[in-house]
């Protein structure tokens, strides 16, 4: 007697079995890959430390160049600049302390107040003073803060002529020992005229 029932179910059956199969091949040939593509734990953690290594040696250079510079800006130690500062100090005190007396130009006593652009050293040159005899005569007056027409400066000159009848400035020149010229630079002429009653100064030399 044919059972068509039960002939049915083995033909259904069989194509599942072969999946089946099939499947479990996949899944051992995938685990099988796994375990060839992955890397053991040991080795993974051999990475990891290698990768550690490298991420964290250019922050150790990186400290050390810091050290360096660090080490270099602080060639100017304490020492040092206390003693850039004393040399200062002494150099300022070189400058204000006055010259001895025979060092000190012998003449009158005159006080001139700064023109437009004139300079402390400029106006000594044009007297004949050195710069170290006219800041010994200005004691505590700072040549680079003179104000025109404000800053009066303590001189020594020859003489102060007043221009009399018939004084002009050859003849005063020459009375004095000095040139024209010179005559006219120190009191600031452009032009060879005198004023009755006027101030003439006479530079030392």
């Amino acid at each position: 007697m044919n059972l068509p029932f039960f002939k049915d179910s083995e033909t259904h059956r069989l194509p599942i079995i072969t999946l089946l199969s099939l499947l479990a091949v996949v899944v051992v040939l995938l685990l099988l890959g796994i375990e060839n593509f992955m890397p053991s734990p040991k080795d993974a953690l051999e990475k990891a430390n290698v990768e550690q290594v490298e991420v964290e040696l250019p922050e150790t250079n990186t400290m050390m160049s810091d050290e360096v510079v660090v080490d270099s800006s602080t060639a100017s130690t304490p020492d040092s600049v206390q003693s850039a500062q004393d040399l200062e100090a002494q150099k300022k005190e070189a400058e204000a302390s006055p010259l001895p007396e025979e060092n000190l130009p012998s003449g009158k006593d005159y006080t001139y107040t700064v023109g437009k652009g004139e300079t402390f050293f400029g106006i000594a040159n044009r007297f004949g003073l050195s710069k170290d005899q006219l800041l010994a005569l200005n004691p505590g007056l700072n040549p680079e803060g003179i104000k025109v027409g404000v800053t009066k400066i303590k001189l020594k000159v020859k003489a102060v002529h007043i221009v009399g009848k018939g004084d002009i400035l050859r003849v005063v020149a020459a009375k004095y020992g000095i040139s024209k010229q010179k005559l006219m630079e120190v009191n600031r002429k452009k032009e060879d005229l005198t004023m009755q009653g006027e101030e003439l100064l006479i530079p030392l030399n």
